[in-house]
């Protein structure tokens, strides 16, 4: 199936975010988007799946004109989008996932459980994934459940696959997998869209890209004939230097803010020993499941260890809670941005001031609401938010600008230990090159800060040590001036 549009645009609140977008799909292709965070390419293909109505413009599948006013709609029409984040039923089966909204008979009495299991493990061979579709997903990997969900728009006979982000949350094997199946799809005819913040990935698996920025579509090229350093300049408008480490006066001294000593949690990590200096950012390597995040929430009291020992400034804690944490002068920018790093139905100004609410009370505990506004002005200003104002909803801005607010409300407290689990995890280039900038400042200013990051780029242009891991237990502590992404990995899988 084709798809094309026509001068699509989108308005909220009197805001346009998406102006005059001209763009075109073919059958047997797999067409990235990309773009910085609110970029615009987002509320695009929720306008090509049914989640918002365009303001303007026109949809065409197949030279015919549709209006695409609700995901059903789409996906009758044959456009169906698999998130970043699964959307499947748990506690129902495999089978139920893929042919979930289109099982034949009026109730689960008559559902021909027999006819959809087999055609269930038919589609799930199609595709290469060898599952049982009788088994409850409850259990299943993140990159499985990804699977099933396009098991079940090939179920719905769908023409046009839009995959948002669909890498983030996976393995580079689980990865490797999901390409295997994207290019079978593209092979049988299938037209994707494929949206990344990953250019190497998007280079592996596209045959074009498409550029957007300040919601409009910037260009579209053949993705053999253009290199990574024009598709960032495309997307944000300028050049990217690189990062490079950056010393300090704090590193020349030998006294160390945090001690940590022969750590140990069962089933998770065993006898971590690292010692951590002001103004030093000490790098985590390691693959998926190697104990890095563990560790990390157990020296901020998310979970309690079994054995070893914590020496903060001389002293010997526990924290027993995030609160007694916080109180120690820790902050914790968590992996899980939604389920752990916002509270999504609440304003941002409340959500960048959470952390500190003695600053922004009275002596009755009543809330000065100007102070509260004043204060996220400041850090909207400082960290370059894009909202519509302090009042707009948390869970209404994009993923990078979400960590913005969430790095400003730790900041807020004026942590002396930062811990940052992938901070940069789902936001573009030009948000990274401004968190990198962010946490060198806080360095230069004394701020100790763990970096945990699969990214191994970023951990070699930002950690001034860096510690691998692999299945609980560190394998090396590496200088920067001898860390290389070979023998990083060497460490984190041998």
């Amino acid at each position: 199936m084709e798809l094309k549009t026509k001068n699509i645009g989108k308005t909220f609140s009197g805001v346009n975010v998406l102006r005059n977008v001209d763009f075109d799909l073919k059958p047997g292709e797999v067409h990235a988007l990309v773009g910085e965070n609110g970029a615009g390419k987002s509320t695009f293909v929720k306008i090509l799946s049914g989640v918002y109505t365009p303001t303007e413009g026109n949809i065409y599948l197949d030279e015919k004109n549709v209006e695409i006013t609700s995901p059903i709609v789409a996906q009758r029409n044959g456009v169906s989008l698999i998130h970043q984040e699964p959307q499947s039923f748990s506690h129902l089966s495999v089978a139920e996932n893929i042919f979930m909204g289109h099982m034949d008979g009026n109730n689960l009495s008559r559902v021909k459980w027999q006819e959809i299991n087999s055609r269930s493990n038919e589609i799930l061979e199609s595709i290469g994934l060898k599952i049982d579709p009788k088994i409850i997903m409850d259990g299943l990997s993140i990159a499985d459940q990804q699977m099933i969900e396009i098991a079940g728009a090939l179920s719905k006979n769908s023409k046009v696959l839009i995959m948002d982000e669909p890498t983030s949350p996976l393995t580079p094997n689980e990865v490797g997998k999901l390409f295997e199946i994207v290019n079978k799809l593209k092979s049988n005819g299938m037209a994707i869209i494929f949206i990344s913040h990953r250019l190497e990935e998007i280079r592996q698996i596209s045959d074009r890209v498409t550029i957007f920025r300040d919601g409009d579509l910037i260009t579209t090229k053949k993705i053999n004939e253009v290199t990574n350093e024009q598709i960032i300049k495309f997307m944000i408008g300028r050049n990217i230097d690189d990062t490079e480490v950056k010393e300090n006066e704090f590193l020349k001294t030998e006294d160390y803010i945090l001690n940590v000593k022969n750590l140990s949690l069962s089933k998770k990590f065993d006898d971590i020993s690292f010692n951590l200096k002001k103004g030093e950012i000490l790098g985590f390597a390691g693959l998926v499941g190697a104990g890095r995040t563990e560790v990390a929430k157990s020296i901020f009291g998310a979970e309690k260890f079994d054995d070893g020992e914590i020496i903060y400034n001389g002293k010997s804690i526990i924290n027993n809670s995030p609160n007694e944490a916080i109180n120690q002068g820790f902050a914790y920018v968590p992996e899980d941005r939604k389920q752990m790093g916002i509270f999504g139905p609440v304003a941002v100004e409340d959500n960048v001031t959470s952390a500190v609410p003695k600053d922004i009370s009275n002596n009755l505990g009543l809330i000065n609401s100007k102070i509260v506004s004043s204060i996220t002005n400041d850090y909207i200003k400082k960290f370059n938010i894009i909202l519509t104002s302090g009042r707009q909803l948390i869970e209404e801005l994009s993923g990078g600008n979400q960590q913005k607010c969430i790095i400003s409300k730790w900041l807020l407290s004026k942590p002396k230990v930062l811990i940052l689990d992938e901070p940069t995890r789902g936001v573009d280039v030009g948000v990274k090159s401004e968190m990198y900038e962010i946490i060198n400042q806080l360095a230069e200013q004394g701020t100790a800060i763990i970096l945990i990051s699969s990214e191994l780029p970023e951990i070699l242009s930002l950690s001034h040590r860096i510690i691998v891991m692999r299945e609980g237990k560190i394998t090396k502590i590496l200088e920067n001036k001898e860390a290389t992404q070979e023998n990083i990995m060497s460490y984190a899988i041998n």
